[in-house]
């Protein structure tokens, strides 16, 4: 019998995660719950214009909502993502899956352009 909890959660990540991601690319990010005030400094291993794998040791629980920071290579501009935790990986190399949602359409174009390239 399959393990019900480990088939959710491959089933969670690819339903949630449909853009090109880029794996491997670490980008510095910042976070915060919607309910709290303080920011969780962190890195993506993993992100792409639908969401992103923020490698850090808080892991906010399936659900939750909360403001992701970042600043592009391309640019100086921070930009403040609203995201939605989708799934979750404890352990070393844990973390959390977000997507992010009512993104504006002017920084997903930036987003993808970073992503397309090589």
């Amino acid at each position: 019998m399959l393990d019900p909890g480990m088939d959710g959660h491959q089933h969670e990540r690819r339903h949630h995660f449909r853009s090109k991601s880029r794996p491997g690319r670490v980008l510095p990010v910042k976070f915060r719950a919607a309910d709290h005030t303080g920011w969780v400094n962190a890195v993506t291993r993993d992100i792409g214009v639908g969401g992103a794998f923020i490698s850090c040791q808080l892991i906010l629980p399936i659900g939750s909502t909360l403001s992701l920071e970042l600043s592009l290579p391309t640019t100086d501009r921070m930009f403040t993502l609203p995201a939605v935790v989708r799934w979750a990986a404890s352990g070393p190399a844990g973390g959390m899956g977000v997507q992010f949602v009512g993104v504006d359409v002017d920084i997903l174009l930036e987003l993808n352009e970073l992503f397309s390239a090589g």
